[in-house]
């Protein structure tokens, strides 16, 4: 595999300080321990650390995100690894194996066909590190770490809407991302719902609505990252539930069979339930 990797002088917004050649600031590997990132390497957590969270987070983070579009540490491979991109949709934010199709490629190098370079109304990034950014694309595009082992309980987590929060427009989907590789096989037999609450906002009151079909692709198998989309005349201002059942007849689980730790508390056979709301329109 070729490494690329960009020096420091070529990243214009780190500043790194000399060590002495007295061997002060380094630690017993002869690393600098000031805190300082090293090269930027074609490695997701490399390009996390000194690309995405300190450049693109500055507007792709939150709430306010542009289209929805979230670059911090938690959202980054969910939002970009095969995923449409909004402005054209013909074309993955990260094709892996692919960058000169990638969305993402075409709008830092300032050739894409809708809207204008990234980051927007900052100066473009050294072509050394969109060069490393390609690399790790042109290699897969592989998340930072490997998934969780096997044999313990993989959890989930809302990657967009977040809990609890209260929408002004229909999600165009809902992205879930494990912390391993689940069992995707399951997925069409009832182990996913999507509710709404009827107008009451409770779950509990027998008068919810199912929302179905639900359209489940998954967008990463290893570790699972999966969008959820239902028909847009589905969708009315209501409270809504997803849940992926974590005990029961029936429940999501990993390639080895274990049960989901739905609740994030470290034990299989929990639920994992998000709950969101679409506000009235105005």
């Amino acid at each position: 595999m070729r490494r690329i990797v960009a020096t420091a002088a070529q990243l214009p917004w780190l500043v790194l300080a000399g060590c002495a050649g007295n061997g002060q600031g380094l630690d017993t590997n002869g690393n600098p321990i000031s805190g300082e990132p090293g090269p930027l390497l074609p490695e997701l957590q490399s390009i996390q650390e000194q690309v995405f969270t300190p450049i693109c987070t500055a507007c792709h983070s939150g709430a306010a995100a542009p289209l929805g579009f979230k670059l911090d540490a938690n959202s980054s491979y969910a939002m970009l690894v095969n995923a449409p991109s909004v402005e054209v949709p013909a074309l993955l934010r990260v094709s892996p194996g692919n960058p000169d199709q990638s969305y993402i490629i075409q709008k830092l190098e300032g050739h894409a066909a809708v809207g204008g370079q990234m980051p927007l109304g900052g100066p473009p990034l050294p072509q050394a590190t969109i060069d490393v950014i390609r690399q790790w694309i042109a290699d897969g595009a592989l998340p930072t770490v490997a998934a969780s082992n096997a044999t313990s309980a993989t959890s989930l987590q809302a990657i967009a809407p977040i809990a609890d929060q209260r929408l002004s427009e229909p999600p165009r989907e809902i992205l879930i991302a494990a912390d391993g590789e689940l069992d995707v096989s399951l997925l069409d037999s009832g182990v996913v719902t999507l509710m709404r609450s009827g107008g009451d906002g409770s779950f509990n009151d027998g008068n919810e609505v199912a929302i179905e079909p639900l359209e489940i692709t998954v967008r990463s198998a290893s570790p699972t990252v999966l969008a959820i989309r239902v028909p847009a005349a589905q969708w009315t201002a209501d409270r809504y539930e997803l849940r992926f059942a974590g005990h029961g007849p029936l429940f999501v689980a990993n390639r080895a069979g274990v049960a989901i730790d739905g609740a994030g508390t470290g034990k299989p056979g929990t639920d994992f339930v998000l709950n969101f709301s679409l506000e009235p329109s105005r």
